[in-house]
């Protein structure tokens, strides 16, 4: 029974530290942690995921490629509004 539900939480929370350490690299040139990384990720998913909707893109079922794309897309945005917001 475990074995379902760390399946199900694990692949989240890495495909979100990645995309956001990928936006982090993209942004400023470095990653910011497992925490910063993982939200921005997270948050930058939905961004990716609202971005897709406004150009018409349909990104369920459309692969990993795209979907990672858009993901780390969406986390480029947040981090910029972030930075823009801060300063």
């Amino acid at each position: 029974m475990f074995e379902h539900i760390s399946d199900f939480t694990t692949w989240p929370i890495l495909t979100g530290i990645i995309i956001g350490y990928i936006a982090n690299r993209i942004m400023s040139g470095e990653g910011k942690g497992c925490c910063m990384n993982l939200i921005v990720g997270v948050v930058g998913s939905y961004v990716g995921a609202f971005i897709g909707s406004l150009f018409n893109v349909q990104l369920l079922g459309a692969g990993y490629v795209k979907n990672f794309v858009f993901c780390v897309l969406g986390s480029v945005v947040v981090l910029w509004l972030w930075k823009k917001l801060m300063s």
